[in-house]
């Protein structure tokens, strides 16, 4: 109802406005808002159509200020070509169920489109104060990357239920890593700094309250919606 306020309010002065342009008779505040109560009653789709609209217009002011840290920052680990067709963010803990679940959706995605579809990754180890893990999981990532193994790591992780530090150094190693260049690369702060600026960036939109959380050509899909991430998928491809 806090919505409406602004709304119910700026009407009838609108009203007002538009009365005082005709040569008839002004109408009396009380007469206008009873007029617009009536018609609002009589057409209450147009309070839902106008709040979508306004929550339409505000995710994309927030999206078009947020685009430089979404989008384009170089130390983000990415697949696919930067010029890509339909481009996919995703923030993600590496021990967070369901982002497991969504992991054979993103892999597909990149097999199937190659060429039109680019995946940045977002290191949000949101689960670490429980788990105890995910930061160095995080951190492992992140330090595949300087070595051009980034998706294998990824993968690996995304796969392994124990991610404890010797497990993570035993995929990595599996995985063709320099494991001491790796431990190395870890304690790097700029690493630290990486992981921390993910979680800046989670707190400025206000929709991110977990992982995983995907935004597709600027749209937001909390959780492992596949169905909901294919239907938007097809329709930022053909559009």
């Amino acid at each position: 109802m806090a919505r409406l306020m602004p709304l119910l309010l700026v009407l009838p002065f609108l009203a007002t406005s538009a009365c005082a342009q005709d040569s008839r008779p002004k109408m009396s505040k009380d007469e206008i808002r009873k007029i617009v109560r009536e018609y609002l009653l009589e057409e209450p789709e147009l309070i839902r159509d106008a709040l979508l609209e306004l929550d339409r217009r505000e995710e994309a002011e927030a999206m078009a200020a947020l685009a430089p840290q979404l989008y384009n920052d170089s130390r983000d680990p990415s697949i696919g070509p930067k010029n890509a067709k339909v481009t996919i963010v995703e923030f993600f803990d590496y021990n967070c169920g369901y982002c497991k679940s969504s992991t054979d959706w993103v892999r597909g995605t990149i097999d199937k489109y190659p060429d039109d579809v680019r995946i940045i990754f977002k290191e949000l180890p949101l689960l670490d104060r429980r788990t105890k893990t995910s930061r160095n999981a995080a951190l492992a990532a992140l330090a595949a990357a300087r070595q051009g193994k980034y998706s294998e790591m990824h993968f690996a992780m995304m796969n392994e239920s124990n991610l404890a530090p010797e497990r993570v150094e035993a995929l990595a190693k599996k995985a063709g890593l320099d494991v001491e260049m790796l431990k190395k690369d870890m304690k790097d702060d700029k690493l630290a700094e990486q992981v921390e600026d993910s979680f800046d960036l989670a707190r400025r939109i206000p929709e991110l309250n977990g992982t995983p959380f995907f935004i597709i050509n600027d749209t937001f899909v909390a959780g492992a919606d596949v169905d909901r991430l294919e239907t938007l998928l097809d329709a930022a491809l053909k559009g």
